[in-house]
Formats: structure tokens, sequence, C-alpha cells
């Protein structure tokens, strides 16, 4: 525990999919691609293994709590529970560039630790419960599978000008904004 205690409070680490990304795409455009097969090619090709992994960090975290409240200690199990849920946070909260199934694991690996506390017991700082935090991500996740739903079912209609144009507001105003725009532009289907 002291080790991962230590491990939570260093410096933020940093995921590398949208330079990955940009690495990709400009390696399609110097192989011949147009500017539109080369931005949309590399959303495909990257695998995303990581997130496996953090969603397996945060079930054995809290796995670890479950251990530490059987041996009687519960602030030990209140503080894998917070690692848990600040690891799911720091996926879940909107980061320019990074892709929205990064953001709905970060949902998924904070409710594995949310469910795991008292849903009636306080949390964060805005006087919310566990329980209201959970009604909150079931909202958000919800919100961002339908825009990924409708955007998706626009693709075909698409110019590849507007699919150059979509993957630009990606990277510079995040995918739910880019969906957002795409969506306002060619109407829900």
């Amino acid at each position: 525990m002291a080790e991962l205690i230590a491990a939570s409070g260093k410096q933020e680490f940093k995921d590398y999919t949208l330079d990955r990304h940009q690495d990709d795409e400009e390696a399609y455009l110097a192989a011949g691609y147009s500017v539109a097969e080369a931005k949309t090619i590399p959303a495909f090709e990257l695998l995303l293994p990581q997130l496996a992994e953090v969603k397996q960090l945060g079930r054995n975290l809290v796995e670890l709590a479950n251990s530490y409240r059987q041996a009687g200690d519960p602030a030990s199990a209140q503080a894998a529970l917070q690692m848990a849920a600040n690891l799911g946070q720091r996926y879940g909260n909107t980061v320019v560039g990074e892709t929205e199934v990064s953001r709905l694991v970060g949902m998924a690996v904070e409710r594995i630790a949310l469910n795991a506390m008292d849903p009636n017991g306080a949390y964060g700082s805005a006087g919310q419960t566990v329980k209201d935090r959970l009604d909150q991500l079931a909202q958000q996740s919800a919100d961002l599978k339908q825009l990924a739903q409708q955007t998706e079912a626009l693709q075909h209609l698409v110019s590849d000008q507007d699919w150059i144009s979509y993957k630009d507001r990606w990277r510079i105003f995040g995918e739910e904004d880019a969906g957002k725009w795409l969506i306002k532009k060619y109407g829900q289907k």
C-alpha cells in the first residue's frame, strides 16, 4: 500500500495516444494517402491495450480494499478505493485529443470504485453522495455512447473536407465537441 500511495503522489502520467496518432497520420501522408485517409486510418488502426490494464488495476485496487476491510483496516480500504476512483477520474475527465473510449474506461473504473463504497457516503467536495456521483457517471456514459452512435451513423454522409475538419476539431477541441459539430452540420440520423 505504501508503494501505491507513493506512486499516486507522483506527477500525472501522460497518455501518448494523440502523439502516436499524429505520427501515424504523417506516415500515411508520406506514403501517398489522401489527407482524409491519413486522418482516418490511424484512428481505426491504433490499439489501446493500456485501457484494459487500467481497468484491471481499478479492479485490483477494489480487491485490495476488500482485503483491508476483511483485515479490519477501514482506513487503508478507503485509501485504496480513493486511488481507484482517482485513477478513473484521470481517464474519465476530458483531456483534449484523447479518445472517448479512454474517457468511458475511466468512468467505468471510477464506477467500479464507487460501487464498493457506501452509496450514502459523501463523495467529492461539492456535497455529492457516492450514489449522486454514480448517477452522474451513468448519465455521462449514456450521453457519450449516444453521441458516438449518432456520429457513426453520419460517417457515410461526410465529405472528405468535412472529415478532415472533424479530425482537426477532435484534436483541438476533443472528440465530444467534434462529434457535436458533425451532428449539427449533418443533422441527427
